[in-house]
């Protein structure tokens, strides 16, 4: 792809950098969980879903092409839909299983989780390490899918 064709197209030229990115830190790419995410929200509420489609048009990919660390943005973006689908906070959880409150960079080697406001409902993954640790899976497994017992190694 020329200069040109990049300056031309920013969704191609933000997924060239997120691409790169993500074979520089190892991390998993994020945009799958945010489709999944999307998919869901528009299901329950079309004008959430329409805000989270313009976040993405008018902000992540811009922001992206125009130089923003990718990994970081898409995480970004995970967190604004999960906000758009409940009210809550966001916590980072370590390989040891400690949960911390999100900070900006986006680790990789972090679970991000939002949790509802009030203990309604499950967490919402934003983004997973592309190898979680034991104490990270058992974390996502209760409270993401609900899942009470662990999984066979």
């Amino acid at each position: 792809m020329t200069s040109t064709d990049q300056t031309d197209n920013p969704q191609a030229l933000a997924d060239e950098r997120l691409e790169a990115a993500l074979e520089k830190t190892g991390a998993r790419d994020p945009r799958a969980v945010c489709r999944e995410r999307l998919r869901e929200l528009k299901g329950v509420d079309a004008a959430a879903f329409e805000q989270a489609v313009g976040h993405y048009r008018d902000r992540l990919i811009p922001s992206v092409a125009a130089g923003e660390e990718p990994f970081t943005a898409w995480v970004e973006y995970g967190r604004t839909i999960a906000r758009l689908t409940v009210r809550g906070r966001t916590v980072a959880v370590d390989r040891t299983g400690l949960a911390r409150e999100y900070a900006t960079p986006a680790d990789p080697e972090v679970l991000v989780l939002h949790l509802p406001r009030g203990g309604r409902g499950r967490a919402l993954l934003v983004a997973q390490p592309r190898d979680p640790s034991p104490a990270q899976q058992a974390t996502c497994d209760l409270l993401v899918d609900g899942r009470s017992t662990m999984r066979e190694g």
